[in-house]
């Protein structure tokens, strides 16, 4: 027997599903859900949630208008001037908030298997695209003083806040797309490369993740980590608004999406690491079945 809760239509019922699909961060399993939908009993409620799902993902549409959103977005929660960032730059001109980022890093599960991968191939030349802060450059560069880390970040605000967090001579940060900076580098560049928490970002993984191959040397290492978000509707879903209007995570990964697009190249291996969930980031309605993120390894060609 249904509640007085539950989507009475089939049109509520897509609705709820495709919303479901949105906090998964599968933006296209939504907008097919909606299209298939709609070609099967049009209903102007299908068009008009696909028309507002696609204005997400206008910064998509060209490389500067990707930089710009993310700069935007970092200027305004972190280049703010008030007394958050005032302590914040105290801890870092005192060495203190560096020195707390490499306690804190190294017990991450992503940084704890990037560091297998370092011990295990001895790299001399790492890159690390999508550096953000640069909390896992930082870290490598205190506990593998003999690596050369290159980390590149396409916000110019975090740029500047992990250059004075850096206390490491064996790191440096460049400002840019990660496609543009290393597609300036001569190939073989890098013996092992990482990239974690952005391919759920990037306007397209496979140009992301073939720059990345290129700049490695053959044999060399890829390293990368993403969100695993299998969810469960246990109720009526809210809908779904990203902040800003703009959709930061623009796809969704899976075990299986995984291993059919990176399981033919050499060394394929692939992890799951469980995440402590977060319930105040979802609906009380929406409850994990696997939570946390993939830790995927390959070898370039």
């Amino acid at each position: 027997m249904s509640t007085a809760a539950a989507p009475t239509t089939r049109v509520e019922s897509v609705l709820q599903r495709a919303e479901l699909e949105l906090w998964r961060d599968n933006i296209d399993g939504a907008l097919d859900l909606l299209a298939r939908a709609h070609t099967l009993a049009p209903d102007h409620r299908y068009a008009a949630r696909a028309e507002e799902i696609r204005s997400w993902l206008r910064h998509l549409e060209s490389r500067g208008a990707y930089a710009a959103a993310y700069e935007e977005y970092y200027r305004r929660s972190k280049g703010r001037l008030d007394l958050k960032r005032l302590e914040r730059d105290v801890r870092i001109l005192l060495g203190r908030k560096t020195r707390k980022t490499v306690r804190r890093v190294v017990e991450y599960p992503e940084y704890q298997w990037l560091e297998r991968e370092i011990i295990e191939r001895r790299p001399a030349r790492v890159l690390d695209a999508g550096c953000g802060e640069g909390r896992i450059a930082l870290c490598l560069g205190h506990r593998c003083p003999s690596i050369r880390v290159t980390a590149v970040e396409v916000s110019a605000t975090n740029v500047g806040i992990a250059r004075r967090l850096n206390r490491f001579r064996n790191v440096a940060f460049q400002h840019g797309l990660v496609e543009d900076v290393v597609g300036a580098m001569a190939p073989g560049s890098f013996d092992l490369g990482y990239s974690f928490a952005v391919l759920e970002h990037v306007p397209d993984v496979e140009t992301t993740v073939g720059a990345l191959l290129r700049t490695l040397r053959p044999g060399g290492r890829f390293c990368f980590a993403v969100p695993m978000n299998e969810l469960m509707a246990t109720g009526p879903v809210p809908a779904f608004q990203p902040l800003a209007g703009v959709a930061g995570h623009v796809r969704v990964f899976t075990e299986v999406g995984l291993r059919e697009r990176f399981g033919r190249l050499p060394g394929f291996s692939l992890t799951k690491l469980p995440g402590r969930w977060r319930s105040g980031r979802y609906p009380a309605t929406i409850v994990p079945l696997e939570y946390g993120a993939f830790f995927v390894a390959v070898s370039a060609p």
